[in-house]
């Protein structure tokens, strides 16, 4: 599990130093650095990077970002930006650098008949859904259902049917009422479909070390938004999954701050001076922090609105 993470130099992160938990939700308004950070968090994309050509905004800059590791390991990665290249160097103990999965899931995506393939990944937007979950075993498939239904109790049954095109399939969802009724996943709402997407998370191989999802709580009732993070924060604890999977999770919604705990959230924001992004913490360890908390009627959501915190416009 990734405990700090430090990067330097990447678009409007100056210098920033983010603590981790097993379930991390950085919060703040529309351009305070979220989406910054979350791009900086995939390493992957970092050691595939051949060319300068989306690096331009930093040329002559050394872009760093390092980690440090709850078992007290360090690694890091160094990307020196000049005209035509990126030059790559490893920091650290050359400890193996963690698989972060970066998601945005689209419902639109979601819902995309798939040429027949194996997958056992989501891609970045969910567009390969039906594929992963086809690519399930028949028991996982049937667990994926029945936790699908038990959230959405419209459907009694999920399941991936061949379309009318030779060497496509879809998902298929089955009517409470009348079992000869499916459902194609243009009939169904964004919120089933974001659903489905979050239930694969749990059966991916190989698992990664962490994902990281930016704004989880689109068009999701109260109600299965709270479902939704009590999923993940289980996946981040390892009850659920074939390993512990970090979660980070990006959202400028304050409706996500009342299933989370203080200690799990990072509020983001940027400095009148020069920009650059910061980060404050709850100060739950605060003597006064518990008095706080109370005048908001124990509400992360009220106490964030209230400017106290940071993170949000004009505080």
């Amino acid at each position: 599990m990734i405990r700090k993470f430090v990067i330097r130099n990447f678009r409007c992160l100056r210098e920033l130093e983010l603590e981790f938990e097993p379930l991390t939700v950085l919060v703040g308004p529309n351009g305070s650095g979220k989406s910054a950070v979350m791009a900086a968090l995939n390493l992957n994309d970092a050691l595939s990077v051949s060319t300068a050509d989306s690096w331009r905004h930093m040329m002559d800059r050394e872009i760093v970002r390092e980690w440090t590791t709850a078992e007290g390991t360090t690694g890091g990665l160094a990307q020196e930006v000049t005209p035509g290249s990126v030059n790559l160097r490893q920091l650290g103990s050359g400890t193996r650098h963690p698989l972060v999965q970066n998601l945005r899931l689209d419902p639109n995506n979601l819902r995309r008949r798939n040429q027949v393939v194996r997958a056992t990944q989501l891609d970045n937007s969910g567009g390969n859904l039906a594929n992963v979950f086809g690519t399930l075993t028949r028991k996982e498939k049937i667990e994926v259902a029945g936790q699908l239904c038990s959230l959405v109790p419209l459907f009694t049954d999920l399941d991936e049917t061949p379309t009318d095109t030779p060497g496509m399939r879809e998902l298929r969802f089955q009517d409470r009422w009348n079992s000869h009724l499916w459902y194609t996943p243009a009939e169904v709402s964004d919120g089933t479909m974001l659903l489905t997407g979050f239930l694969m998370l749990q059966y991916q191989t190989p698992p990664v070390d962490l994902i990281a999802i930016e704004e989880p709580e689109r068009s999701l009732h109260p109600y299965l938004l709270e479902q939704l993070v009590h999923m993940l924060r289980q996946l981040s604890r390892g009850d659920i999954g074939r390993h512990p999977v970090q979660v980070v999770l990006a959202t400028h919604s304050p409706d996500l701050l009342e299933y989370v705990q203080p200690e799990e959230v990072r509020f983001l924001g940027r400095d009148e001076g020069d920009g650059s992004t910061t980060v404050k913490s709850a100060p739950a360890k605060d003597p006064d922090w518990k008095r706080y908390f109370e005048e908001y009627e124990e509400s992360l959501r009220r106490a964030w609105l209230s400017g106290g915190l940071g993170g949000v416009p004009g505080a």
